[in-house]
């Protein structure tokens, strides 16, 4: 049987009020003066009657889409646990767009040669690029309209029009050597692959350790995972995101190793219980933060639009600050 769905109609008469009322409530039009228990009760209506908004009459009210896009690379490289990241990164951002009152479209490109044609059919406010090679970036950015505030992940792209969220590595060092000084092992590395060259050189170099010493995981050589951990029997090995982490314990099963996990996004309960983490201060995490400037940049827009003035932003690239956590 068919559900009916619900219209602003029905939401004025709930909540007694005008249609009018409704529809600025729920456009978020800020001009009008609507009293604080008016705005809850049309809120607490369209939730009860499970109101879905139009995307076609929000564009015309607000003039602008209501969608934006998450695009992320992949590569013949990428391991199981990257595509379990990609998942968490989708299902994560759309929560964030509910939230928000976004639609979300969702694209994934071949991290080598991209078919961006398939963005110039679609009309999106704001972009978040996860994990593109600086190569490639440009051909991916020009297809996007002019004043589409595009945020990057995992990514270092040397171009100051667009903003880049990255973790604070050498922090993360710094914070992983003072916890493990008293440990007399060798240390050693784990990182996932990326696409983006210039971050997986960012990672090594705030390291600083030997090549011997630092392990790249991929698809294409995690069989040889385990021989590299067993090399530092008794020591302290740092892996850089909960999804690497995953492997790199499971392999490490058996071995006497101190493990310390950098954990960006808020999925610590996926290691074990005696594997220390590094996480962001505030459990803000780098997506939630590249959403946030994403929206600001949206809505900045529309305010610069509407008086002509514009406001004073983040800056090229924003680090993310960590703490240390106790085992899982």
């Amino acid at each position: 049987m068919d559900v009916k769905k619900a219209t602003m109609k029905d939401i004025a008469r709930e909540a007694k009020v005008s249609v009018a009322t409704v529809s600025y409530i729920l456009n978020k039009v800020d001009n009008q003066k609507i009293t604080d228990e008016t705005r809850c009760r049309v809120l607490e209506a369209a939730n009860k009657l499970n109101y879905i908004p139009s995307l076609t009459a929000r564009s015309l009210v607000r003039g602008r889409s209501g969608m934006v896009a998450l695009i992320f690379s992949r590569s013949e490289r990428d391991g199981l646990w990257k595509k379990l990241y990609y998942g968490w990164l989708a299902e994560r951002m759309e929560a964030l767009c509910k939230q928000a009152g976004y639609h979300l479209l969702v694209l994934g490109m071949d991290a080598e040669l991209p078919r961006p044609e398939m963005i110039r059919q679609r009309e999106v406010d704001g972009v978040l690029l996860a994990g593109v090679k600086k190569e490639v970036f440009r051909d991916i950015s020009i297809h996007f309209s002019v004043g589409v505030p595009i945020v990057l992940l995992d990514s270092h792209i040397n171009d100051p029009l667009f903003h880049k969220v990255v973790m604070d590595y050498r922090q993360a060092f710094a914070l992983w050597r003072k916890r493990t000084a008293a440990g007399e092992g060798r240390r050693f590395l784990v990182l996932d692959y990326l696409a983006n060259e210039e971050t997986m050189k960012a990672m090594v170099d705030a390291a600083q350790l030997g090549a011997d010493s630092i392990f790249i995981l991929a698809e294409d050589n995690a069989n040889r995972l385990p021989d590299f951990l067993a090399r530092f029997q008794a020591g302290c090995g740092l892996v850089l995101n909960e999804f690497v982490g995953m492997v790199v314990a499971n392999a490490a099963r058996g071995l006497e190793l101190e493990l310390t996990v950098l954990c960006p996004n808020g999925c610590a309960e996926l290691l074990p219980p005696d594997v220390h983490t590094l996480k962001p201060e505030g459990n803000r995490g780098p997506l939630e933060l590249a959403f946030e400037m994403m929206q600001y940049y949206i809505e900045s827009k529309e305010k610069t639009l509407a008086d002509g003035k514009s406001e004073e932003g983040y800056e090229e690239y924003v680090s993310i600050p960590l703490q240390e956590s106790d085992p899982c």
